[in-house]
Formats: structure tokens, sequence, C-alpha cells
């Protein structure tokens, strides 16, 4: 664990993982496409509760730059983004892209981050979600991270189902947190500590 909270940190740790019904895995460019595929057909969806399908992810350059950034910020160690893959027997790999699980604002000093999670439409109401975010918890704390909080708006409540299903403890409500399409929303903090991780 020591390795990870010194001040020179090496890249951050970005391995596949294989739950139940989900493999977590690094996107790479062989996802772009299939990932703006989700994104395009679930776009109405997910700007529900998202301002970045509206704005952001127009196009396969879009997406392609997204995996970069996201790359670059796990080189950095200040955060990560593995697909969300359902297991399914009908894909030729056995796996068809679902959404995708991201960490950020690492900071090392208080082994803190944030942790954010979308699916498509069409894979909602399976529970890939809660495994997922299962999934990185674990490998955040092997990590050494102590602390995982995310938030949800109160307008979203299977986001916060997902939390809580997988452990998280209800903190507040954050105000007027979020500006969404031109009105602001407020959000339900939630966290997950290390030592409540079983």
């Amino acid at each position: 664990m020591s390795d990870f909270l010194d001040e020179d940190l090496s890249e951050f740790s970005r391995q596949e993982v294989e739950g139940e019904r989900v493999v977590l895995r690094p996107l790479g460019e062989a996802d772009v496409q299939p990932l703006f595929a989700l994104i395009e057909e679930s776009r109405e969806f997910l700007s529900e509760h998202l301002p970045w399908p509206a704005e952001e992810c127009r196009s396969p350059e879009d997406v392609s730059a997204k995996i970069d950034a996201w790359d670059m910020q796990a080189q950095m160690s200040n955060g990560a983004c593995w697909g969300i893959f359902e297991k399914s027997a009908s894909s030729s790999d056995g796996l068809k892209i679902a959404g995708c699980i991201m960490l950020g604002w690492v900071q090392w000093k208080n082994r803190s981050a944030t942790v954010s999670y979308w699916l498509g439409q069409k894979f909602c109401g399976r529970g890939l979600a809660t495994e997922a975010l299962l999934l990185v918890a674990g490998e955040s704390f092997a990590m050494g991270l102590n602390r995982l909080e995310l938030t949800a708006s109160v307008n979203n409540p299977k986001s916060a189902a997902v939390a809580r299903r997988a452990g998280f403890q209800e903190e507040g409500v954050c105000r007027e947190y979020e500006c969404l399409h031109g009105h602001f929303e407020d959000h339900v903090r939630f966290s997950l500590l290390a030592k409540d991780f079983c």
C-alpha cells in the first residue's frame, strides 16, 4: 500500500476485473465504435440525468478523444475508466459493452476518490451497475484507497439505489450541486469506506 502513497506514483492500476455477470476492462480503440453506438442508441435516455450525452461524444472521434483522456488520467494516477461489458453467449467474444464506470479526483494523500457510472438503456435493471461498482470498490481498496464517494441527483432514484445496494452510506444532500440543462439539481452524497467493505 505504501507504494501508492509515495509522491512519485506509478500508472494507475487498470487491470481487467471479472465478476459473475460483467467484465470490467480499460477501453481501447477497438471499443470506440461499439461505445459510440451504445451512446447513440441511449442518448435521449442518458441525457435525462447526465450533461455530456447532449454536449459531448457526438462522433466516434469524440469518443476516441475521451478514451485517450481517461488513459492519460490513469497514467497520471488521477483516475481511470473501465468499460462495463456484460457476459453474453450471443456476441463473438461473449462480451457486450453495456456502459462505463470511472474513478476520478483521486487524492492519494487522503486516500479518497469519486466514482461514477452509466449504462445504456437496454442494460438497465439487470444489476450490472451494482456489480461493476462493487468490483471497482474492491480494486480501489486493494490499491490503498480508503474512501469512495459518489453523488446521485435527487431526481435519479435508480442511480441512488445502485449506490445503496453496493453498501454506500448516504451522507446528506448537496444543494444545487449540478447545473443540468439550464437548471440546478440537488444531489445525494454517498460514501463507502474500506472498513465497511466486505
